[in-house]
């Protein structure tokens, strides 16, 4: 599997968990300890650290799409 496969897979993975349980940098550790051994691509890196990096930033992600969405709502009721 290709590292972009990779991420795929685990992104999708991590995306069918319930939202609750997909809300922290902890729960992205978490999940990247168990999806390690699971999922094989080449990295020069620690295989569970690349994994929760990218859970992390889809953490990340989610939260910075909120927020403007929250701004624009505030903005438009203003």
């Amino acid at each position: 599997m290709t590292k972009d496969e990779a991420q795929r897979e685990v992104i999708r993975r991590w995306r069918e968990l319930p939202v609750m349980n997909r809300q922290t940098h902890e729960a992205a550790q978490a999940f990247a300890e168990l999806l390690a051994p699971a999922i094989a691509f080449h990295t020069v890196a620690n295989r569970q650290r690349v994994i929760a990096a990218w859970l992390i930033r889809d953490i990340d992600q989610k939260d910075a799409a909120v927020q403007i969405l929250e701004a624009r709502s505030r903005a438009a009721n203003a």
